[in-house]
């Protein structure tokens, strides 16, 4: 019983160095080359996942490398600007493996080939070299020249690279960090406080430029009114005046009367509101066509009639 269970595990130990000599397997994100005799061809590439047949070592040799996109960030470096500027950058890139036999036959090894990405990736601080400051760093985002940057570092990195034929892809190129210096910083506040002076400056002058003519067209508009309500109100005063005029030759006619409506018009006015108004009837007069001579009255009447001053109905009858 003992020898059966040792046999056992000594199959199955020489089974697993047996698969492992020659199976090997390709997982979904990789990509394998299989040498013969440390030679590859065209058909050494292995694409598909799953267990794959191989003879062992030195006769095949198999190299997996990663589908992945991969990330390389470079170091952290301080650089000048177009206008004298310092700013501190850090750059990166992301790559991944394009053609996995020339990348086997020219760099064969993931870390020689970031080796030759950073080298490239430094031809990026160049370009960064060639913008001003306010390209880098503005509220105005139209103003930005990042993206043109990125694509013109992207560009030349692809050109390099394609000279090479290390079977690498670019895929992206970009600034993963940007800081200004304490010096930098300082005059990039003193540029922002004069230039925000400036901004509010214009500002107040052209709000006083505006308060100007407000004030103006306020005081035309003002001193036009004034005109027109000038003639008006002497138009009013003329016509008023004529029918006063008109009022005046009628009252002269007979005084007396006149002054009689005009005291009569005066109580209507004061009593208008259910007002009590006691008054001596002597202060009005209202008794003084009593006190007259009835016959000298109505002379005086008739003549008046005659005369035509004043017509006969609307004077008022003498008592008898």
């Amino acid at each position: 019983m003992k020898n059966s269970f040792t046999t056992l595990v000594a199959i199955l130990i020489t089974g697993t160095l047996l698969s492992r000599m020659f199976l090997y397997q390709v997982r979904y994100d990789q990509v394998a080359v299989k040498t013969n005799f440390d030679r590859a061809d065209s058909e050494s590439v292995q694409t598909t996942a799953g267990l794959k047949w191989r003879l062992p070592w030195p006769i095949n040799k198999v190299t997996h490398y990663s589908k992945r996109l991969q990330l390389l960030e470079d170091k952290i470096e301080e650089l000048q600007t177009a206008d004298g500027k310092s700013v501190i950058v850090r750059t990166y890139l992301t790559w991944r493996i394009d053609n996995p036999l020339d990348f086997y036959v020219t760099l064969k090894d993931p870390s020689e080939a970031e080796r030759q990405l950073a080298t490239r990736l430094r031809e990026m601080r160049g370009v960064i070299s060639r913008f001003r400051l306010d390209e880098l760093v503005n509220l105005d985002r139209s103003k930005l020249m990042l993206e043109t940057i990125e694509e013109e570092a992207r560009k030349a990195i692809e050109a390099s690279l394609a000279e090479t034929q290390y079977g690498i892809k670019v895929e992206s190129v970009g600034l993963y960090k940007l800081v200004l210096p304490e010096a930098t910083t300082e005059k990039v506040f003193e540029t922002m406080i004069a230039t925000r002076e400036r901004l509010a400056e214009n500002a107040l002058q052209e709000g006083q430029a505006q308060a100007s003519a407000i004030r103006s067209e306020a005081q035309s508009a003002r001193d036009r009114i004034l005109a027109f309500a000038e003639r008006r109100a002497q138009t009013i005063r003329s016509e008023g005046d004529r029918e006063a005029s008109q009022e005046y030759d009628s009252f002269a006619l007979n005084e007396d009367f006149a002054i009689f409506l005009r005291k009569v018009q005066a109580l209507e006015k004061m009593l208008d509101h259910n007002t009590t108004f006691v008054l001596s009837a002597d202060s009005l007069g209202i008794l003084d066509w009593f006190n007259n001579d009835p016959g000298a009255n109505q002379g005086t009447r008739s003549q008046q009639v005659r005369q035509g001053g004043i017509p006969a109905a609307s004077l008022p009858e003498t008592p008898q």
